[in-house]
């Protein structure tokens, strides 16, 4: 099992380090509670939503308009890009959504875009709610503080 470690890096200097982009955020993380990779991501790009999750086999980080999908096992490395800002990181069963500003993305369990919704807002999405068929999402088209709520398909991502 694969966890953010809380464990200074000076104790961690034998681990292989993954320089995505070179900065001064890293992420330390642990496999069955040893030490197993640090990842280092540039900091500059901050937004108050960067966020990071676990995800299958993936560490999944959104920093500022970039999501990394790191596979934990080949360190293999994915960047999607965000149409502005990311936003929010949600699971449900076996899919990974990423919302940012406008859309909403769906992974599948491999990290591997499967749809993208049309975009559906200006400056924020949020989903509010997940069911067998569609997802419940709020979305800002005038800000501040003007959202609506969709529901979207949960196959393919169309607005209903």
């Amino acid at each position: 099992m694969f966890t953010i470690s809380s464990q200074s890096n000076q104790y961690r200097r034998t681990i292989p380090r993954l320089t995505i982009k070179s900065g001064e955020k890293i992420y330390s993380i642990d496999k069955d509670g040893s030490p197993y990779l640090e990842i280092e991501i540039s900091s500059e790009s901050w937004n108050p939503f960067n966020a990071e999750c676990f995800f299958q086999e993936h560490f999944c980080i959104g920093n500022g308009n970039e999501v990394y999908f790191i596979n934990l096992q080949t360190k293999e490395v994915k960047i999607v890009l965000c149409d502005l800002y990311f936003g929010y990181f949600y699971i449900y069963k076996d899919r990974l959504y990423v919302a940012s500003n406008s859309q909403l993305l769906c992974f599948n369990s491999v990290c591997e875009l499967l749809w993208q919704t049309e975009r559906i807002a200006v400056d924020g999405l949020c989903v509010d709610e997940f069911s067998e068929d569609s997802i419940s999402v709020s979305c800002e088209i005038d800000p501040p503080n003007h959202w609506i709520k969709y529901q979207i398909s949960i196959h393919d991502g169309k607005r209903r």
